[in-house]
């Protein structure tokens, strides 16, 4: 009937329904194929489902009795499932997928686990994020894709649920993943590590110092151990909750540790299931080497890094005094800057600063990275950590106090938030609330019909605002002008702005604006903010950019090949 094609698959499903002839389990695959478009890996749980639900039940049983079979629970959020739910269907995204050995009743299996995500469909809003087991390791769940499971359950453990995919389930595929799922024991570069999931790397470890959690609840601490893993992709911190005696140095192979990001920062668990040995490449980058590659710049800065080591110029430092406790403390922070940008820096001790010699050059060793209003913040911790340097790796004559470092629309939406930076792109839109605004005379936030998000009803102070979608044809990013910046791209005074704004009504304006910079380069200076939401740039300065149409022509027709 089948002339063979589903053979395999007619052979896996007798294993689950053996009282089934291979002529109605081959009729079954082919109707899938041929009605539905479905090929036979898509299809085999479907049919075990079926066949099992199929089988006689016994004379002996009453009508009721056969009519308890569960329904499908169809829901979308996984805040809808209750602990004792069977047969479900839901649309997810697999947020990552691991495959382990593991052994079933004296037997070696293979089973996949990871973390799956509910609402796949939205860009932004709440999603919930549950960890799931497959206990028949489907090929069609990858990173990054978006399927339909039905027939699952959940498993509640400790007052944790997650859901189980069984071996009747079905898994369909609604969007292709992202990402190809990784062999058990296959090392990873760590540049192309997950943000979640577990992992397999071989990575020479270039710090490790041991410390401690203390629990919140006052019980006590737990002993850890910190420290940095490096290969010639990158670096990654990591966090072993066991006893690590791997020296500085070391080259090791980690097998089956958990990604976990904190903040911005991806950072790797050793636990107890976790393999940590001694590895032999003797064609691995030495500790020097890497070390040197893995010296971090300001626009690779991410919130929540640690152990992190740059050079960075301090353009300005000073002391600064609070009450904590009843106890008075101080603090050192001030700006620091590289040729990639500009940050914040914070140390809770005097450093071999002298005021008077900034700026200087230092190079810092071991820091830790928290962000402040979304800009990167480095934190030193101890004098040790801070040495200054006699001269700069780089061009001296840099002026780091008015440098703007001019990066690419794409590469700014996608990194970092950043300061002192500027970027050029097209103007897709233009926002009705560009010009005047009411800000919030306690936050600083734009009011809503008279009332503050935080403050409530507020009389509000007058702001000028221009607000701009920017694209460069790869990404796209919100574009905030502030008063100074709006003003001269308007070439407009304030009371102008007002008179206009007065006379032609706020959408006449807004149209002309339309008019006058729909379609047209825009060059704007200032800092970002990137986290979930997207990016977005707040800028100080902005400036439309004129075009040579007849050379823009030219070079249109160039990259098209039109004579």
């Amino acid at each position: 009937m089948s002339d063979g094609q589903f053979d395999t698959y007619i052979e896996a499903v007798q294993k689950e329904c053996p009282d089934t002839d291979s002529e109605t389990i081959a009729a079954a695959f082919l109707k899938y194929q041929e009605d539905f478009k479905i090929p036979p890996q898509d299809s085999m749980r479907s049919i075990i489902r079926s066949l099992n639900s199929a089988k006689s039940i016994p004379s002996t049983r009453s009508s009721s009795s056969s009519s308890n079979s569960r329904a499908t629970k169809k829901v979308e959020r996984l805040s809808e499932l209750k602990a004792d739910d069977k047969e479900i269907e839901i649309e997810v995204e697999i947020i990552s997928h691991n495959l382990r050995e593991q052994t079933i009743r004296g037997e070696q299996k293979q089973i996949a686990f990871g973390l799956l995500e509910d609402n796949p469909w939205a860009e932004s809003g709440e999603k919930n994020r549950w960890e799931y087991k497959d206990w028949a390791p489907s090929p069609n769940l990858a990173p990054g894709s978006i399927v339909r499971l039905e027939g699952v359950s959940v498993n509640e453990y400790q007052g944790k649920m997650s859901l189980n995919i069984n071996q009747s389930s079905r898994v369909v595929v609604i969007r292709e993943g992202t990402r190809a799922v990784v062999a058990p024991g296959e090392a990873q570069d760590i540049a192309t590590l997950p943000s979640d999931g577990y992992v397999c790397v071989v990575g020479r470890v270039l710090s490790s110092r041991e410390d401690q959690i203390h629990k919140k609840d006052g019980s006590g601490s737990i002993d850890i151990v910190r420290g940095r893993l490096a290969d010639e992709s990158g670096t990654i911190g990591f966090l072993s909750w066991e006893p690590f005696g791997h020296e500085v140095g070391a080259l090791i192979k980690i097998d089956g540790a958990q990604v976990r990001t904190f903040r911005d920062t991806p950072e790797l668990n050793f636990g107890r299931t976790t393999k940590v040995e001694l590895f032999h490449d003797k064609n691995f980058a030495d500790t020097e080497t890497l070390s040197e590659q893995t010296v971090l710049t300001i626009s690779d800065l991410r919130d929540g890094a640690r152990d992190v080591d740059t050079v960075v110029q301090i353009t300005e430092w000073a002391k600064r005094t609070f009450t904590r406790d009843g106890v008075e403390k101080y603090l050192w922070s001030g700006q620091i800057a590289d040729p990639t940008g500009r940050c914040r820096m914070s140390a809770w001790e005097d450093l071999p600063i002298d005021e008077d010699s900034i700026p200087i050059t230092v190079r810092l060793k071991g820091v830790r990275v928290r962000a402040w209003q979304g800009i990167p913040d480095i934190t030193v911790d101890n004098a040790d950590q801070v040495e200054i340097l006699e001269k700069s790796p780089w061009d001296e004559s840099i002026d780091f106090s008015t440098q703007t470092v001019e990066v690419a629309l794409n590469e700014l939406s996608t990194g970092a938030s950043r300061v002192g930076v500027s970027t050029e792109a097209i103007v897709v839109s233009v926002r009705e609330d560009s010009g005047f605004i009411q800000r919030c005379t306690e936050c600083r936030r734009v009011l809503r019909d008279g009332h503050c998000a935080t403050h409530d009803a507020n009389d509000g102070e007058t702001d000028v605002r221009m607000r701009l979608v920017i694209d460069d044809g790869l990404a796209s990013m919100s574009l905030l002008i502030n008063k100074e910046g709006s003003l001269s791209l308007l070439d407009l005074t304030e009371e102008d702005l007002s008179t206009r704004i007065n006379s032609d009504g706020q959408l006449d304006f807004v149209q002309t604006l339309r008019s006058k910079m729909l379609g047209r380069n825009i060059r704007a200076s200032g800092r970002t903010i990137v986290d979930e939401q997207g990016g977005m740039m707040l800028a100080d300065s902005a400036e439309l950019v004129e075009e040579d149409a007849e050379m823009k022509a030219t070079e249109v027709r160039a990259q098209w090949g039109v004579n």
